[in-house]
This record gives structure tokens, sequence and C-alpha cells, in this order.
């Protein structure tokens, strides 16, 4: 029961989210990375963040990126106290100043190093390529069937040295 109230309180945050999606068309769902970026910003509002986390709180994109308009709508939104910086690929950020790192599938290769600068940092990384949570990426998007579900790989949070709502964690597919 108690699940059932976690999942049933995400799904309101989750659609209170979506809204930002209006500005897609609207004989159109939202797009895959459209709910991606919507997850990104609630999977943000539920992770406790060590205080040297910047402010802005900055989501950074790691290769190209899959996201387009998509991150236009949780750009600028609060997080906590701070407000969810977007920074995409060639805006010279230094990886150790996002708090969020989206690795995006052309920069797999790049996995081993960001999973070795997050340990300890307070980044949350995330991806969407199959296997990057057994890997050590933190949160990674998969689509089960028209669906994007995601999974959390808990022991490279705690590495991370962040901490996820229980509520989150009850909704993804945990990887150990």
């Amino acid at each position: 029961m108690a699940i059932l109230k976690k999942a049933a309180a995400f799904t309101r945050r989750l659609a209170a989210a979506l809204p930002l999606l209006a500005l897609a068309p609207a004989h159109a769902g939202p797009s895959e990375y459209e709910i991606k970026a919507a997850f990104i910003y609630q999977i943000a509002r539920l992770v406790e963040w060590p205080a040297n986390v910047g402010v802005p709180m900055r989501l950074c994109i790691l290769g190209d990126d899959p996201f387009g308009a998509a991150l236009d709508s949780i750009r600028g939104r609060p997080v906590g106290a701070r407000s969810l910086e977007v920074a995409l690929p060639g805006a010279g950020v230094p990886l150790h100043e996002c708090a969020l790192l989206f690795v995006a599938a052309p920069a797999e290769k790049s996995l081993d190093r960001v999973v070795a600068l997050s340990r300890g940092a307070g980044m949350l990384t995330i991806g969407d390529t199959e296997g990057f949570a057994q890997r050590g990426a933190m949160v990674n998007f998969f689509l089960d069937g028209d669906k994007v579900r995601f999974e959390i790989n808990r022991n490279a949070v705690r590495q991370g040295g962040l901490r996820i709502s229980s509520k989150l964690l009850s909704l993804a597919r945990l990887v150990d």
C-alpha cells in the first residue's frame, strides 16, 4: 500500500512537470527526450545534494545532444534553493562543475572516466545506453515497450556522495 502511495505521489509530481511539454504539437504526445528531460528534473528534486553543489545547479550533456529543445522545458526550474542551468556540449564547462552529467550514447567511451570523476564529487551521472548502470552510471533510462523507465545503481550513488529518496528508489529498477 505504501509503495502504491509513493508511486501515485511521484506520478502526480511527474504529471505536474508534463505541462512543461506543452510546446510539443497538440496532436503528438511528448517525445522520448521530452519525457527524459522531465524525469531528469524530477529526479534532481529527489536527490539529497551536498552543500558544495554550485548555484545554479548545472546539468551538462557529454557527447552529442539528443534532447534538442526538450531541455528548454526544465532550464531555470528550481531544484531546492537552486535553479537548473543546462550546459550543452561545446559550452566549455569543466565536467567537475556539473551537478548532473548526462552521458549521451556517442560518449560511451568516456563513461569509465566519468564514473571515476563522479566518486565523492556529488555529481549525478545519467545515461540512456544499455549497460550504463551496470558499468557505474547512477541513473540509466531504458525503454519498456513505448514507456521510458529508469534504473538506479545504488552503489554508484553512495560512492558519488549522494542520497536518493526512497520514493524514487521504489520506482526504479535497482542495479548493484
